[in-house]
């Protein structure tokens, strides 16, 4: 099990429900969801519901994600900040699904970049045969580049079609990109692709 990461500026420790507050003061902002925002979080009981699931997550496949932490003052970010949180979750089949989340505050200094190839790197080192997947939508050119730059490849691009159009809250008319570290076999892509 991997207990806590750390990168050139950053630490990547397991997410305690003391870290609720700032969690939902980063989930529950409207910016971090510019483009999916029927993702956000309405309320600190469903981030506190999210921390519990990853820490249930991490017991069970020995990884998951993990609150960031600024290891030293960079702009106007104190040392000790919470800047968001970054990993891997294991998903319902037999493949990680790699996100990461920063504060407003925290964009444009690299961070995504440098959590997102630590928790890449802890994910292959816990289940080396388990495939890494990062789903995003083409609008979002930010984290587009982010997994471009860790290294993952454009595997799939399009529309899913798990749910129905015309339902309150569905995307599906929303196109995504599906990255990965390998080739996926049909089965495991399609899961994948279901996901929406």
């Amino acid at each position: 099990m991997i207990d806590e990461l750390r990168t050139e500026r950053l630490l990547l420790r397991p997410l305690t429900l003391d870290d609720a507050d700032a969690y939902f003061g980063v989930y529950g902002d409207p910016r971090t969801w510019e483009h999916l925002p029927s993702g956000r979080h309405p309320s600190r009981d469903v981030s506190e519901r999210a921390i519990r699931s990853a820490i249930d997550a991490r017991l069970a496949h020995g990884f998951s994600h993990n609150a960031v932490i600024a290891r030293e003052p960079v702009g106007l970010l104190p040392a000790g900040a919470f800047l968001g949180s970054a990993g891997a979750k294991m998903l319902d089949f037999d493949a990680w699904n790699l996100g990461y989340r920063f504060a407003p505050a925290a964009w444009g200094h690299g961070f995504a970049t440098e959590a997102a190839a630590a928790s890449l790197e802890a994910a292959q080192t816990t289940r080396p045969s388990t495939p890494v997947t990062a789903r995003v939508l083409a609008e979002n050119e930010a984290s587009i580049r982010v997994l471009e730059r860790v290294g993952l490849q454009l595997i799939w691009r399009g529309r899913s079609t798990s749910e129905p159009d015309g339902v309150e809250g569905s995307t599906t008319h929303l196109e995504r990109l599906i990255f990965a570290d390998c080739r996926l076999d049909d089965h495991t892509l399609d899961a994948v692709i279901a996901l929406g």
